[in-house]
């Protein structure tokens, strides 16, 4: 599972520009799956068909895991070759200055800075720009053209074995994940799992693919803040104390029922696992719960060290115990009871 999370999380994917790392994912699940395809928005399907014979009509459960990392798009190149930026994301200006950046589309490299007459604590997006050393905006539109996006440029490092730091872990370990189970797993139900896209940029791409399913149930897997660091206003995840049961977050509550029951499978399989409530943070839940007339949509995280930063630090304890428990959930044989509010 490390080397997956690490050959996925090298690729650039800002969103709305995930086709590379779509292309790595195909290239793992083609073999394993029954029918592979991507849709207008980039979005990739990967079905597993009932392992049954029968004819009868299946049920279908949809996973949910996005490709895309925050990055930066360029809004204009001014006369000496900079690069003005917006983000693509939940980014931070001031925590942006001095942070490299490689381009999807042509890979050139780059740094942000800001202009020299803000004070670092007072930095806008509008003060931000990225250096491609060049001299003149003839010579920048030759590498990088407007609305070109790029992500952070880091290496993949193990701070232990265990521990794991790499710009883009949310959500290549979701994806890592996904793409393990698909290697593995054979259900008596439909499975499709949705490689999404535009996560970052308001859950664009899993809108159509939760329309386009219509799912009769609905996992998400992503990543969540951890509060295991001095001052930390999300107390209640730790780095390591467990893969993350959503309760809540900001646009979505899940249904006790949902939830409750992951929490049983989690203490009777003693897979360790902690309570998620993001009360700030969006993920690709609310768009599949509210698809058409409704679909029963619950989701599991990662605890995530510094989130949202070009630097992501995961433990591969909670990475483990996300596969372990999603497995337990597809497999038990109360998954398709019918859960109310």
């Amino acid at each position: 599972m490390k080397e997956l999370i690490q050959s996925f999380a090298k690729i650039p994917g800002p969103a709305g520009s995930e086709a590379e790392i779509a292309r790595a994912i195909r290239t793992k699940i083609e073999s394993v799956a029954d029918e592979v395809y991507t849709d207008v928005l980039g979005n990739l399907y990967a079905i597993k068909k009932p392992q049954s014979n029968s004819s009868a009509i299946t049920k279908t459960v949809l996973i949910s895991a996005h490709m895309d990392e925050p990055g930066v798009s360029v809004v204009d190149i001014d006369e000496d070759g900079f690069l003005r930026i917006a983000p693509l994301g939940h980014l931070k200006p001031s925590e942006l200055i001095g942070q490299r950046v490689q381009f999807a589309r042509t890979k050139i490299a780059g740094v942000i800075a800001a202009d020299g007459d803000v004070a670092r604590d007072k930095v806008e997006f509008p003060n931000l720009f990225i250096d491609i050393a060049v001299r003149s905006k003839e010579d920048a539109h030759k590498l990088v053209q407007i609305g070109d996006a790029a992500a952070f440029d880091y290496e993949f490092q193990e701070i232990t074995p265990r521990v794991l730091l790499s710009h883009a872990l949310d959500n290549r370990v979701s994806c890592a994940v996904a793409v393990d189970l698909l290697e593995k797993i054979q259900l008596s139900f439909q499975l499709v799992v949705v490689f999404s896209t535009q996560q970052q940029v308001g859950s664009r791409g899993i809108q159509v693919a939760g329309y386009r399913i219509n799912p009769d149930l609905a996992m998400v897997l992503g990543a969540t803040p951890a509060g295991d660091t001095p001052k930390s206003k999300n107390i209640q995840v730790k780095m390591g104390g467990g893969v993350a049961i959503k309760a809540q977050d900001a646009a979505m509550v899940v249904a006790p029922a949902l939830r409750d029951y992951l929490i049983q499978l989690a203490e009777s399989d003693q897979i360790p696992a902690q309570i998620e409530v993001a009360s700030t943070a969006r993920s690709d839940a609310s768009a599949i719960q509210v698809s058409r007339s409704g679909v029963p949509t619950c989701g599991l995280s990662v605890p995530m060290r510094y989130l949202d930063s070009p630097s992501q630090m995961v433990h591969m304890d909670d990475v483990e115990n996300m596969r372990k428990l999603l497995e337990a959930w597809l497999r038990s044989d109360k998954l398709f009871t019918h859960f109310t509010y």
